[in-house]
């Protein structure tokens, strides 16, 4: 008897355990997983794809499935891309090759460092988000590379000049840089470096910092105005990848561009001032004008400009102006230790249009040796000396008086001429102005002899 009822305990238990545990797998069971990410790792600055797997294990279908993604920092929402999935209805057994699929897209925070960090979703039914299960994903981070050349400090050279020529790199990502490389170089070599290749080195740049590398290069002197193609290389190791990564650019380089001169005093005749103008420079000038502009202590008689031309590189010509001092120069005699016999300065401008097609104007002071000076009597003039001071006054006083006293003289000459035609008239009505001018000439004439 006692047998039976340990058997029959033995069944009962039995029947309970099985009832419990076809229970359990009659119920629902929906898992969520990550299959993968797109870019693995993810990289910061970047958006990634993040696919997630559904599937029910269960005995009964579940209606109404939403699941949503809450990007919490390093991952922002995109825009236009969708956070919340409503799958709908999972029907059992939908697993494996029948699992659902869902896709998200995230953008990484673009000053991330590297390492893994979760991801949040949760899952619920439709109008029930306060009865959810929430699920931590880690997305495995790394640090963005990126260097750039930002900038070069020279934009035009001039032939057979060295020049010192800096480029400037930056780290633009969120990764240190190692091992970098870079080079320059014009196809044509009109533009070389001079004193060392055209490669050079760097150790690291850490992120948000900048390497100057410098070059001294120069441009043939033969070479024709224009821009000129500079190739620029740069390769350094990928952290990310583990391989060499190159960036290929090209920057821009003019040659030619402004020149300079020199201007010397040559000569003078009479009160003619003969100047040479000679293009000193590595360029060649055209439309060039050189004019004498207003100044104290020069007066310009006729035109102050003079137009050349084209005034090639090494070239030169002469402008000649007729000019007088006016007592006073540019240069000051009340100083202590100037002598006045110390050279007189006159300045010039020169105006011409440079390769570039610019139009640049050179202010030069020119020297001019004192025993050249001349006053408005083509004496010698002297500043600070006496006769110095006397041909100024004169010359200021003629220049303030010269218009009253040739009316003056006009007036007087008027007068003599009408009191000698009105007495020729008394003796002979028929007697003209012509007539009366004609014997006024004769009767000095005759008073001379």
């Amino acid at each position: 008897m006692k047998k039976y009822i340990s058997l029959l305990l033995v069944i009962m238990l039995i029947s309970i355990f099985t009832t419990s545990v076809f229970a359990d797998l009659s119920g629902e069971v929906i898992s969520i997983s990550m299959l993968n990410q797109d870019p693995d790792p993810a990289i910061s600055g970047d958006i990634v794809e993040i696919r997630f797997s559904v599937e029910n294990f269960g005995d009964y279908s579940k209606d109404n499935y939403v699941i949503e993604l809450l990007p919490t920092y390093p991952f922002e929402a995109v825009s236009g891309e969708k956070l919340i999935t409503k799958v709908g209805r999972i029907d059992p057994n939908m697993a494996g090759d029948n699992r659902l699929i869902v896709k998200f897209k995230v953008k990484v925070n673009k000053d991330i460092t590297a390492g893994s960090y979760d991801l949040p979703v949760l899952t619920y039914e439709d109008g029930h988000r306060d009865i959810d299960i929430k699920h931590q994903f880690s997305i495995d981070v790394e640090s963005k590379d990126s260097a750039e050349v930002i900038y070069i400090d020279q934009v035009e050279l001039l032939p057979g000049q060295i020049t010192p020529m800096k480029f400037t790199i930056n780290n633009v990502g969120s990764t240190l840089l190692k091992d970098l490389t870079f080079k320059w170089e014009n196809e044509d070599d009109i533009i070389l470096p001079v004193g060392s290749d055209n490669t050079k080195y760097i150790k690291y740049i850490d992120v948000g910092d900048s390497a100057e590398l410098k070059f001294d290069v120069m441009a043939s002197s033969s070479a024709d105005p224009d821009l000129y193609k500079l190739d620029l290389s740069l390769s350094y190791d990928d952290p990310v990848t583990g391989t060499q990564k190159s960036i290929e650019t090209k920057a821009g380089v003019y040659v030619g561009g402004a020149t300079d001169f020199d201007v010397a005093f040559s000569g003078t005749s009479q009160a003619e001032y003969t100047f040479s103008i000679s293009n000193i420079g590595s360029v060649s000038a055209s439309s060039v004008t050189v004019n004498i502009p207003d100044q104290e202590g020069w007066k310009v008689t006729g035109s102050n400009s003079v137009i050349i031309g084209n005034l090639n590189q090494g070239d030169y010509t002469i402008a000649s102006y007729t000019i007088r001092q006016t007592g006073t120069t540019t240069q000051d005699n009340n100083i202590p230790g100037k002598s006045a016999m110390e050279d007189a300065i006159i300045n010039l401008k020169i105006d011409y249009t440079d390769s570039r097609g610019n139009r640049n104007s050179v202010m030069k002071q020119v020297s001019i040796d004192p025993s050249a000076l001349q006053t408005t009597d083509g004496a010698t003039f002297v500043p600070g000396s006496k006769r110095g001071q006397m041909a100024a006054s004169e010359e200021s006083f003629w220049q303030k008086y010269d218009s009253w006293m040739i009316g003056g003289i006009v007036f007087v000459l008027a007068i003599i001429i009408q009191k000698n035609h009105s007495k020729g008239k008394r003796k002979n009505p028929n007697y003209t102005y012509k007539q009366t001018i004609k014997d006024l000439f004769k009767k000095k004439k005759l008073k001379n002899n």
